[in-house]
């Protein structure tokens, strides 16, 4: 039976075509954009899921970059603590040779000259040793020996071990020879250099310097590795974050290739459908002719 007032055929054509038409777009979309979530709509729980773990890998991201300037102000440090151990092992040398016999008057003379110079340098270097404006082993003035340094490590999913925190001890000494090494005195005073005897009891005091100073540097490198353990850590959380978050959002091209081409097809096939539909009500005129 023929019907023109509804054209009944022609509205389920369109129908159809309507949603051919919207999964063409979609599959478009996903395949431009390399994404199979675009929209909230397109995936109510999993958007939920991935901006989640987008807002952690961002966190993760800062973390990594965190601690990678950690162990660079970690190293000035060290580098800065290396060369005031070289001063302090030269320092014991002199001492040594001013405490020989074979030495007279001027050549200690010459010794005590040396020791002021390197005793002016340990104070510069530890004066001048920061990172980004930050005095890393400078302790003269301050009320503590120490630097606190606290590295923020985690991604912020968490309220708790998120930072990192190391009590770096300094080094101080004033023109005289008199300062400190890690919160502990010492007195290199120059004049113990023009004596004998003096000197012989200045080697030993020297030496417990140097491993006071070892003692520093065990505690940097110590954190050190604590820091590249960490580091190493959240690289891998980060890959595997990544790996979750790209399941849940990313585009299976070769799936999302086939249903655009199955949606082609069905667009094509759905507009040569329609205009057959709309063709059918012209034959109701072949029965009143």
């Amino acid at each position: 039976m023929f019907r023109i007032n509804t054209n009944v055929l022609a509205i389920n054509g369109q129908r159809n075509l309507f949603q051919t038409a919207k999964d063409l777009n979609t599959r478009m979309e996903r395949l431009s954009s390399g994404l199979r979530i675009n929209h909230a709509a397109d995936d109510a729980a999993g958007i939920t899921a991935s901006e989640s773990m987008r807002s952690q890998i961002a966190g993760q991201k800062t973390a990594n970059d965190n601690m990678s300037r950690a162990i660079t102000l970690l190293q000035t440090a060290d580098s800065g603590l290396e060369q005031i151990g070289n001063m302090l092992i030269r320092l014991k040398e002199l001492a040594e040779q001013s405490a020989d016999g074979t030495q007279n008057a001027d050549n200690r003379s010459g010794l005590s000259t040396e020791a002021a110079a390197l005793i002016a340098e340990i104070d510069r270097i530890a004066s001048s040793t920061t990172f980004n404006g930050i005095s890393l082993i400078d302790s003269a003035g301050a009320a503590t020996s120490v630097t606190n340094l606290t590295f923020y490590v985690g991604d912020g999913t968490s309220a708790t071990n998120q930072v990192l925190s190391l009590a770096l001890k300094g080094v101080a000494f004033d023109a005289n020879g008199i300062g400190t090494i890690g919160g502990t005195a010492f007195n290199f005073t120059l004049d113990d250099f023009l004596g004998q005897v003096s000197a012989q009891a200045m080697v030993s005091n020297i030496d417990t310097a140097v491993t006071t100073l070892a003692t520093i540097r065990t505690d940097v490198g110590a954190f050190q590795n604590r820091i590249e353990r960490s580091q190493a850590n959240i690289q891998s959380a980060m890959e595997n974050t990544r790996n979750s978050e790209s399941t849940i959002r990313d585009a299976d091209f070769a799936m999302e290739a086939s249903a655009m081409t199955r949606a082609q097809i069905l667009a094509q096939t759905g507009s040569s459908m329609l205009q057959q539909a709309n063709i059918l009500p012209q034959l109701a005129l072949t029965l009143i002719q």
